[in-house]
């Protein structure tokens, strides 16, 4: 095998984990192809009424505006040296992602939304919805930093602390909250103990569960009272006693259950690459772009949806609709910066 081609990369930060993990994320897949050495250059823009306003008509004058942007930055002096690529997610992070582009003369990815700039500001601009514009790649899911073979570690970790037998296959459910339009009243929550007692009953499966900070504690107390104990191999309920435990949960078990109303965790789930199925209750209030995303997710093979108190088809094997997914995105994205596709690893 060719040995990798180096290179060096810069994510700007805004602090807020669901920005940069995107960045991250991506990093971690062109790592498959590249030799990737990563700084990272946390920001914060200041006067953010002003800047969002003043900024996009500045950027339009390149030099001027390059020049005046990092001003209304805390965060960004000293520079680090002159990467080869720069990356960032989070609308604040666009316009210095601009101007430095500009000033460096290297490309720049932008994931998510651009504001007022055109895509053509960025050398790609990634998003899960097309724009129509040039330079705009469409994700089939956006990348995260879920690593399977790491999955797969914590997974065995946590199954021995628990004293299961390898052998003993598990589901996991993962319960999030009101929001995103979807809303869990005491029918909804019923029927989600009802969905894991039958689920039981039918496959032998104990499972894995965790609520998280939005579930409640009126949501979870119901949900607890109403699933018998010798059902979970193990649980967390976070307003008694939070634990972050997705990642050695979905290591553990074999199908994973998620409920509709956190897309981060229903990313997550997805690039874990074990059978997913994501719960909807009856009746749910979806943004249509929200449920569009979903719909493109099953449509994809990554996943199913599955509304509360109807018949539940079987999740699909989407291993190979993930690496897909990522594959598509790095060929396009090496195609789109005009460089040479490196071996991939493997």
């Amino acid at each position: 095998m060719e040995a990798l081609q180096a290179l060096n990369i810069l994510i700007l930060s805004d602090g807020l984990p669901g920005h940069v993990n995107q960045s991250r994320g991506l990093v971690s897949w062109l790592s498959q192809r590249y030799r990737c050495s990563v700084s990272e250059l946390d920001v914060s823009l200041r006067l953010k009424p002003v800047a969002r306003l003043l900024l996009p008509r500045l950027l339009q004058g390149r030099r001027l505006g390059s020049a005046l942007a990092p001003l209304f930055y805390s965060g960004y002096s000293p520079l680090p040296r002159k990467p080869d690529l720069l990356i960032s997610a989070g609308g604040n992070t666009s316009f210095l992602n601009v101007a430095l582009a500009r000033r460096w003369q290297i490309p720049n990815v932008f994931l998510g939304s651009k504001r007022r700039f055109r895509s053509d500001d960025f050398a790609a601009h990634l998003t899960l919805e097309p724009t129509g514009e040039p330079h705009n790649i469409v994700m089939t899911i956006a990348p995260t930093l879920i690593d399977p073979q790491q999955l797969q570690k914590k997974g065995s970790e946590l199954r021995e602390s628990l004293g299961l037998p390898a052998a003993e296959k598990l589901n996991m459910l993962a319960v999030g909250g009101d929001g995103a339009g979807y809303h869990y009243d005491s029918q909804s929550v019923q029927k989600l103990a009802q969905l894991v007692i039958r689920e039981h009953d039918r496959t032998g499966r104990r499972w894995l569960l965790t609520t998280s900070r939005r579930t409640g504690t009126a949501f979870e107390q119901q949900l607890k009272q109403s699933i018998p104990a010798d059902l979970l191999a193990d649980s967390v309920w976070w307003s008694d006693a939070p634990r972050k435990v997705m990642a050695a949960y979905m290591g553990a078990a074999d199908e994973l259950f998620i409920t509709a109303d956190s897309m981060s965790m229903i990313a997550e789930a997805i690039a874990s690459a074990r059978p997913t199925v994501i719960l909807q209750p009856e009746q749910a209030q979806p943004e249509v772009r929200y449920l569009d995303a979903l719909q493109r997710y099953e449509r994809a093979g990554l996943c199913r949806l599955a509304t509360l108190g109807q018949p539940l088809s079987p999740a699909v094997a989407s291993a190979d609709a993930v690496m897909q997914a990522r594959e598509s995105l790095l060929d396009q994205l090496v195609a789109q910066l005009g460089w040479v596709n490196s071996e991939r690893k493997g």
